[in-house]
């Protein structure tokens, strides 16, 4: 199921000066300073990551499987340090952000190895949630969210003259050219912005329809028993195999990847048109389409057969991976929105700073039209 079926995240917050973010982001149950890039260098977002793969391991792979000598409880205990140090500031109203001290053993909160584990689980999607953050911050300090094929794309550095004289000081012939250059700006900036804004409708549709399937994927793991008779339509089983796959996924340039791939074939295929020499998708499907919805739908399977037939094990606790992989990218998507609303609001500002200076160019322009000549 690629990104297009996940939601858009409608949860930038609201912008303030420079381009910083108001206030927090809200997320779910979740509350994220993300809109305004984490405040850690590169190699701690590294840590971090690499912090929150190996404790969802530790999670899913019973600790007896991970290691019980020194050296691997003093990692344990590390990792929990750094993932509540992370979640202190993702996630400050959950039970992550306690590890901060409570792993170190500073104080009287010290946990065991143990619990820092069932804490873990316990808060297994928030673990998600958090490494898509990471993902994101990942990408935008490595600048692959820049450029054509991105999301923070701008006017050309060559396309930007510096500040207009004062209209009043120039020739009849250099006013003109002025009002010409800054007018071209101004439809560079003024493209920029909507380009931005249209990136930012597709984020929302994308982070609201993701939430919509951690809903459903959350009202599968109730309903499951111990046999796992719950059904799973095809559609949910399709989420299923989708969340699975994005927690079992490497490292965060995939994310932008995916996405950005999953984007172009969008916009692709929003380009057909009638005329040309390929039917538009809309016609060829037409057939098939009446024959899906004359068709008897498909058998929802119980988890278990289902479970069988695609060769996952592990039943609440797959359940648990599929949510973290959604949650992956619930957290990547909310940090790309407050990404781009800091973009969109240096865009506004930089066309309301060229629309102003061509305004005073075309004000002096007219002024000597109806009076006669230069000032």
């Amino acid at each position: 199921m690629p990104p297009s079926t996940h939601g858009k995240g409608g949860t930038g917050g609201s912008s303030g000066p420079n381009g910083q973010l108001a206030g927090p982001v809200a997320a779910g149950n979740l509350t994220t300073a993300a809109g305004s890039g984490l405040p850690l260098p590169r190699s701690e977002l590294l840590l971090a990551g690499k912090s929150i793969v190996r404790s969802m391991r530790r999670v899913t792979h019973g600790t007896d499987q991970v290691g019980k000598g020194a050296g691997d409880a003093d990692r344990l205990m590390s990792d929990a340090d750094r993932i509540g140090a992370l979640a202190s500031i993702l996630a400050p109203a959950t039970g992550l952000a306690t590890l901060a001290s409570g792993a170190s053993g500073a104080g009287t909160d010290a946990v065991s190895a143990a619990e820092v584990v069932d804490r873990l689980r316990l808060n297994f999607g928030q673990l998600g949630y958090m490494q898509g953050v990471l993902d994101e911050n990942l990408c935008q300090v490595d600048g692959q969210l820049e450029g054509p094929d991105g999301f923070l794309g701008r006017p050309a550095a060559g396309d930007e003259p510096g500040s207009p004289a004062d209209p009043a000081s120039l020739t009849d012939d250099e006013l003109r050219d002025a009002r010409a250059v800054w007018s071209a700006r101004a439809d560079l900036d003024f493209d920029a912005l909507i380009r931005a804004q249209e990136e930012m409708s597709d984020l929302d549709d994308r982070r609201r329809n993701l939430d919509h399937q951690v809903d459903a994927v959350s009202d599968l793991l109730a309903r499951l028993d111990d046999a796992g008779t719950a059904p799973v339509p095809r559609h949910l089983g399709d989420t299923l195999c989708y969340g699975l796959g994005w927690h079992l996924a490497g490292d965060p340039p995939r994310m932008w990847a995916a996405l950005r791939e999953n984007r172009s074939r969008v916009l692709a295929s929003a380009g057909s048109a009638p005329g040309t020499n390929e039917a538009p998708a809309a016609a060829q499907g037409s057939a098939a389409a009446r024959a899906l919805a004359s068709a008897p739908p498909p058998r929802a399977m119980p988890f278990a057969e289902w479970a069988a037939a695609n060769k996952i094990e592990g039943g609440r606790l797959a359940i648990l991976q599929v949510l973290a992989g959604l949650e992956r990218w619930c957290g990547f998507y909310d940090a790309l929105t407050g990404t781009l609303a800091r973009h969109l609001l240096e865009l506004r500002v930089r066309a309301d700073t060229t629309s102003a200076a061509c305004r005073a160019l075309s004000a002096e322009l007219q002024r000597r039209t109806l009076g006669g000549g230069e000032g």
